[in-house]
């Protein structure tokens, strides 16, 4: 092979290899720059469906969170209207309301949960990571620079979409594994005005 011929070989292998080992990045300002917006934001709510799969029954019921600061009022009612469990968190008490209207108080509101119904929620995380905010946990970030996967020790979290709501990118949909209990999450609207 002559010198020259040699030479070009050489320079497209390095073209091509160079190109094919180029992948988009996320934009690590972008994902900063989204991460201090979304710490800000402490009073939202949204509204979708959720679903909830354990290893004996699976269950689904439309969802409406709002989120004031620390305190939260979560509302799960079925496909008809009913309730199915509404929970209200105020200071550091927890205040459960079953589908028969009977109460229960507490502080620790997975507890009362997992309890009352069998299903593990990671209810303290939850305001956090449904903003589509890692916290301290492992987390994948797509070329946009929005959470695509999230692990923690119990639950691991994938954002499938994400939707435009007044400039910012909130997620859309959101799945969670834990042991024992699955859940997915739509989210059909947000609400950031509050």
């Amino acid at each position: 092979m002559k010198p020259l011929q040699h030479l070009t070989l050489l320079f497209c292998l390095l073209i091509l290899a160079a190109c094919s080992s180029h992948q988009p990045q996320p934009d690590n300002t972008n994902w900063r720059q989204q991460r201090e917006k979304l710490k800000t934001v402490t009073h939202w709510t949204i509204s979708g469906k959720l679903a909830i799969i354990t290893a004996d029954k699976k269950g689904s019921a439309r969802i409406q969170w709002q989120q004031d600061g620390d305190d939260y009022h979560l509302n799960l009612t079925s496909l008809l209207g009913t309730r199915v469990m509404e929970m209200r968190k105020t200071g550091n008490q927890v205040l459960i309301i079953d589908d028969k209207g009977r109460e229960y108080r507490g502080s620790d509101a997975e507890y009362l949960v997992y309890r009352l119904t069998g299903w593990q929620m990671p209810i303290h995380e939850l305001p956090i990571w449904i903003k589509g905010l890692p916290d301290d946990t492992d987390y994948e970030l797509n070329p946009n620079g929005q959470v695509t996967r999230l692990k923690t020790t119990n639950w691991q979290l994938q954002y499938q979409s994400y939707q435009p709501v007044d400039g910012w990118m909130m997620p859309e949909k959101i799945t969670f594994k834990g042991k024992q209990t699955e859940l997915r999450l739509v989210i059909s609207e947000w609400d950031l005005t509050k």
